[in-house]
């Protein structure tokens, strides 16, 4: 009796298992189990670790729109990346944190990691992780995206 992985006798129908696999008519298998057919690869459809709600105006990786934050977490649309304007904000989801170092910015000496979209992997910007003087202290925490790799997405007029 030919019976397919995991499953038993009683579970398939009479001419399966009898072995034939046409019909209940045909004549019981004899012999082994042909091959079976090429897998078709089916690739893995793109899933962010956060979606961010549908009601807001939310910003968006612009490689493979994932959502990166919420326009209510836009503290600042006055910073400089390293290739062009930035936006600081206050949090931001499916981004990934490289390790510290110290740079020197426009406004001082910062320890700051650089951050990456989870999903594409593309650099974006960086988080704040420490500065070394009082008046840029409020920075500590805070993300950096800049402006050419996202997108504004959903509920912009």
């Amino acid at each position: 009796m030919y019976v397919a992985k995991g499953l038993t006798a009683h579970c398939l129908p009479p001419w399966q298992a009898l072995g034939s696999l046409c019909s209940p008519w045909a004549a019981p298998r004899v012999g082994p189990l042909p091959p079976a057919p090429a897998m078709v690869r089916i690739s893995k459809p793109k899933t962010f670790q956060a979606y961010l709600d549908d009601c807001h105006r939310r910003y968006s990786c612009a490689h493979c729109r994932a959502h990166l934050a919420n326009h209510d977490d836009l503290i600042s649309k006055s910073f400089q990346g390293s290739q062009g304007r930035a936006y600081l904000f206050n949090s931001v989801v499916n981004v990934g944190c490289g390790p510290a170092e110290e740079r020197v910015l426009l406004t001082g000496l910062h320890a700051v990691a650089d951050i990456h979209c989870e999903n594409c992997k593309t650099t974006l910007g960086w988080k704040y992780e420490q500065a070394f003087e009082s008046s840029q202290k409020y920075k500590e925490g805070k993300y950096i995206i800049e402006l050419n790799h996202m997108i504004k997405d959903n509920g912009w007029d």
